[in-house]
């Protein structure tokens, strides 16, 4: 079961997964008021949150692959790559990144908190993974979770739902 993410108000932290910050990048039309929502709650500290080096990872690659794909014909991975030879590419195509960035670097000062993936962690969500039927980024986050005693989930994600000790709050 999963919780209505505007009704959450516990005295715990929060781990915030990445499709969250991608609603509010992209200010997707089902999620992204939710989502901006959410997130202003952080930056007025009425929420202690934090998220992992691995969500920031996947922030920041769909926020330039979506660049990327209004600039290129064929937006592949092979030719993003190989677009951001160009400089001038490069700079177009990492112009929202840095933009999203220095917002993620904002609620850092504000009290979000990154924390790094460890290669115990990367171990763990092996075994959660093929446990809980996961996706091994999924199961990366529950690993970290777990490791600092974190209950709460701020995501879209409905693999998550169920996952013993965790409630998943969704927007």
């Amino acid at each position: 079961m999963s919780l209505n993410l505007r009704a959450f108000t516990a005295d715990e932290p929060i781990f915030v997964d990445a499709n969250i910050f991608l609603f509010h990048a992209f200010n997707d039309k089902a999620f992204g008021k939710a989502a901006t929502a959410f997130l202003a709650r952080v930056e007025n500290q009425d929420v202690e949150a934090l998220t992992s080096s691995l969500v920031v990872d996947e922030v920041f690659f769909k926020i330039l692959v979506q660049e990327a794909a209004a600039h290129l014909p064929k937006p592949t991975i092979w030719n993003i790559k190989k677009a951001l030879k160009d400089k001038t590419l490069a700079q177009r195509f990492y112009a929202p990144v840095l933009k999203y960035k220095a917002y993620l670097e904002g609620l850092t000062f504000l009290g979000l908190q990154i924390v790094d993936v460890t290669g115990a962690h990367m171990l763990a969500a092996a075994d959660i993974g093929a446990e809980a039927g996961l996706l091994i980024t999924d199961a990366a986050h529950i690993a970290v979770m777990r490791a600092m005693n974190i209950y709460h989930l701020a995501t879209d994600d409905a693999d998550l739902v169920g996952i013993a000790g965790i409630r998943v709050w969704m927007p």
